[in-house]
């Protein structure tokens, strides 16, 4: 059983797995109110602690806030409960949520980055989970894109910054593409979860990325 937990963006949501299906899921405004969705949500499925076998967690990138306080809470409950934690990437969420309505099998997610700057990372189906293409880019906002047609598009630095799309066969824009969502990390935490990639609480930390990558001023031709 994978509880999953995203606090990333603007929307908080937990998803309730146990490999076949999902079980439950349920969200909220407020990142500082995780813990009651947590509890509410396995008190709806009727799953104690006990029942868990990994916490998943979307380390970013995204709002520093949201993501202490989702990493924060998913290491105290893994401490608490002694159990191990899958870092996932919310781009990577985003990704499979595409994925998941829409059967889209390239897909690029652009997140605003702030000071005219969008990170882009590029995702392919493999038959199981969106997987990652390129290693992420921090890229000009001013940039304008150089996509084959064969790309989808998906995320707020394709709203922000319409020019970014340009040459992509099209761009998810609906209120429900915007943010990664708990319930599309079930996959991505149960691939990782296969793959032997749980951590100990302590090695989880949120992934803020803008000192750790190279800033890129052009988009890779063709993707």
């Amino acid at each position: 059983m994978i509880l999953c937990i995203e606090t990333s963006a603007t929307l908080s949501s937990v998803a309730l797995s146990d490999g076949s299906q999902r079980l439950a899921a349920t969200e909220n405004f407020q990142a500082e109110h995780i813990l009651t969705l947590i509890d509410d949500l396995l008190q709806e499925a009727g799953v104690t602690a006990k029942g868990i076998d990994v916490l998943a967690v979307s380390v970013g990138p995204g709002r520093f806030t949201g993501l202490r306080i989702g990493v924060a809470v998913a290491q105290g409950l893994a401490f608490a409960w002694q159990k191990k934690v899958i870092a996932i990437d919310s781009l990577a969420i985003l990704a499979q949520g595409v994925y998941k309505r829409y059967g889209e099998e390239k897909v690029i997610v652009a997140m605003d980055a702030r000071k005219e700057e969008v990170y882009r990372h590029s995702f392919i189906w493999d038959g199981e989970i969106m997987v990652s293409q390129q290693d992420l880019s921090l890229i000009s906002a001013k940039t304008a894109g150089s996509h084959s047609t064969e790309w989808a598009g998906v995320g707020d630095g394709f709203i922000q910054y319409p020019l970014l799309a340009k040459g992509l066969k099209t761009c998810y824009i609906s209120p429900s593409d915007r943010l990664p969502y708990a319930e599309d990390m079930i996959s991505l935490a149960h691939r990782a979860y296969k793959d032997k990639k749980e951590l100990k609480p302590e090695q989880i930390l949120p992934n803020y990325l803008r000192e750790e990558i190279v800033t890129s001023n052009n988009t890779e031709s063709g993707v």
